[in-house]
């Protein structure tokens, strides 16, 4: 019987215990790996079968072991530049306007940093801190409106029908104003343009029809209609008073 049959004829605890009884106590000077537990990985370039170039060729993209960007056909027209496009996108014409609501407006109210009792403009809410960069104006939206206060003149670019009522209502005022990229600089910065402002473009014919239109509070809107449907959302009462009537 050979010595690794006789081992395998011995319980594995009592063959276990019997090799920890005969190896020599552990120390930092005795502490190695086990044979065989990693693997050295080749260095290559050392010669023999993988010496020199080490199986790869001269230069190119194989032997620098680079990848392809995503869509690399060898050096041919890709795929995507061989496809005609169709269609037409004026998503570069968009107006990107820089939005606010109104929760963000009581904020700045009730911590002094906008006055309520003086007309709120986009100049007022840029230096309040309110809003950050203006491209082509601010939208008010009514984010916060069950629990919005104030009463407020506010002249905004385009405003919300929820964040109208919701103003009207507590007796303030909305009005819709087209600014232009000129009249946006005179505005946000006038003290660049103190000795010869430069004058404000027309608005071209869509917002003609849009700012026309009492119901978008716009500023070339029929002045009487524009005070009859705001007369219609101070006859509503507070939204505040409303929620407070409400039993829970």
């Amino acid at each position: 019987m050979g010595i690794s049959d006789a081992a395998k004829a011995v319980c594995h605890v009592e063959r276990n215990l019997r090799f920890l009884a005969e190896m020599p106590r552990v120390a930092t000077n005795n502490i190695r790996d086990f044979r065989g537990a990693f693997k050295h990985k080749h260095r290559f370039g050392r010669g023999g079968e993988k010496g020199k170039t080490r199986g790869k060729g001269h230069k190119g993209q194989g032997q620098r072991g680079t990848l392809p960007r995503v869509g690399f056909e060898g050096g041919q027209t890709p795929f995507y530049r061989r496809v005609p496009k169709h269609g037409f996108t004026n998503a570069m014409f968009k107006n990107n306007f820089t939005p606010i609501h109104l929760n963000k407006i009581q904020y700045f109210i009730d911590s002094k940093r906008i006055d309520a009792g003086q007309k709120i403009d986009i100049a007022v809410l840029q230096k309040s801190g309110a809003i950050g960069g203006v491209k082509d104006g601010v939208r008010l939206l009514g984010g916060g409106a069950s629990w919005f206060q104030a009463c407020i003149d506010i002249e905004v670019t385009r405003a919300s029908q929820n964040a109208i009522q919701t103003i009207e209502r507590n007796g303030g005022h909305v009005k819709a104003v087209y600014h232009d990229k000129v009249a946006l600089r005179v505005l946000l910065n006038p003290e660049r343009y103190k000795i010869d402002p430069p004058k404000r473009a027309r608005p071209s014919h869509k917002n003609i029809l849009w700012y026309s239109d009492p119901v978008n509070r716009g500023f070339l809107a029929d002045p009487a209609k524009f005070e009859e449907l705001r007369e219609e959302n101070v006859k509503l009462g507070k939204v505040t008073d409303q929620l407070a009537s409400i039993k829970i």
